[in-house]
């Protein structure tokens, strides 16, 4: 979904703003509250100044009643003027999160239709040239044509999300809005990292000849060469230095693939400050990072007792697509939640997949 312009933005808030640059200033506002970027204004202050913009907009006094505040509330025109900058903070603070992190900007390839971005990546062809010996003079070669590539789209969804406040409370100043801001992101977050665990263990999928590029075996000195041969299988198939991704669990193993007498010096002190090696025997290691399932913490996400052996020049093979927040609906009704509270509906589109053609193997981690 792509920014709205000042023309499309609801009635009320073309009365409460002056133009587009005045939303976008006060939306900057809510990010940086939320990103912890603010300048020359303390948390406390930009709260007061969101509260007493979203007053205004509502059209309430710093000292209006419970009743006035419900009333004001109740009117649709409101709601969809609050929910319409709600919308816009979510889609830069979500955005912003995702491209920050170390993952996402190693592995994922991220396109955000929200600023123009198309929903297309171009995937090259695999493919292996033919070398002819030549006899004499004769120069007949067949000619060889480099593949071309392929052009390919991530299919996306809507996923929402429910999250409980009382706008009373935060028209009162005792629940900031920025706090929802929090909860919403959190949440999506949780859902996106989800997506992204599930496209990378699904990647092997995609291997050719299955039985050579997926090997099962414990963590113990005698597998210790067959899984130094699958690292040097996919650097021989590359052409370049391997790496080996896993969750914290999983590379925890590495080190029972040998005894103490291999582990260098500096193996040691990462085993001791974070629990794992931070090498295995000069091939790097990168973490995966873990997540519980929705709701369900006594169930994980990733896969433990996986672990992934890429070439460290592979393409962003994450193929990652956000076309933003395009809804928020609301739930108030005595009879749904009993009280006198607002359960929110955020609504957003997006959509991943696993897109690669470059050689790399697996290891799992059992008999």
């Amino acid at each position: 979904m792509r920014k709205l312009l000042f023309a499309e933005y609801t009635d009320l808030n073309q009365k409460k703003f002056k133009d587009a640059k005045d939303i976008k200033t006060f939306t900057k506002i809510c990010i940086d509250t939320y990103n912890g970027t603010l300048q020359n204004q303390s948390v406390a202050d930009a709260n007061t100044v969101i509260r007493t913009k979203f007053r205004e907009i509502a059209g309430l006094s710093e000292d209006a009643t419970d009743i006035q505040i419900k009333r004001a509330l109740g009117r649709t025109a409101v709601r969809e003027a609050l929910f319409e900058i709600i919308e816009d903070t979510i889609d830069d603070t979500l955005v912003t999160g995702w491209s920050a992190d170390p993952f996402f900007r190693k592995y994922v390839d991220f396109k955000n239709t929200t600023i123009g971005e198309k929903n297309s990546f171009y995937i090259k062809d695999d493919c292996i040239l033919t070398v002819a010996k030549l006899s004499g003079g004769q120069h007949a070669i067949e000619r060889q044509r480099l593949g071309a590539g392929q052009t390919r789209t991530v299919s996306t969804s809507y996923f929402g999300l429910g999250v409980y406040m009382s706008l009373l409370r935060f028209m009162q100043g005792v629940e900031d809005w920025n706090e929802l801001i929090n909860k919403i992101t959190e949440a999506f977050d949780r859902y996106v990292n989800t997506m992204l665990h599930d496209a990378v263990m699904s990647a092997s999928q995609q291997l050719p000849v299955p039985t050579k590029w997926n090997i099962k075996g414990e963590a113990k000195a005698e597998n210790r060469v067959k899984l130094k041969r699958l690292i040097s299988d996919v650097q021989l198939a590359t052409g370049f230095k391997a790496v080996i991704m896993g969750t914290e669990v999983a590379l925890g193993e590495l080190q029972n693939f040998g005894s103490v007498q291999w582990i260098s010096n500096e193996a040691k002190s990462d085993i001791y400050r974070m629990g794992r090696l931070g090498s295995f025997e000069g091939t790097e290691i990168v973490e995966i990072p873990q997540a519980f399932a929705y709701n369900d913490v006594e169930h994980y996400l990733e896969d433990d007792k996986k672990l992934l052996i890429m070439p460290n020049n592979i393409d962003k093979f994450v193929k990652f697509v956000y076309e933003g927040s395009d809804a928020t609906f609301e739930r108030n009704e005595m009879g749904e939640t009993g009280d006198e509270t607002k359960d929110y509906r955020i609504r957003t589109c997006m959509g991943l997949e696993t897109m690669t053609n470059v050689r790399f193997g697996t290891w799992t981690l059992e008999a």
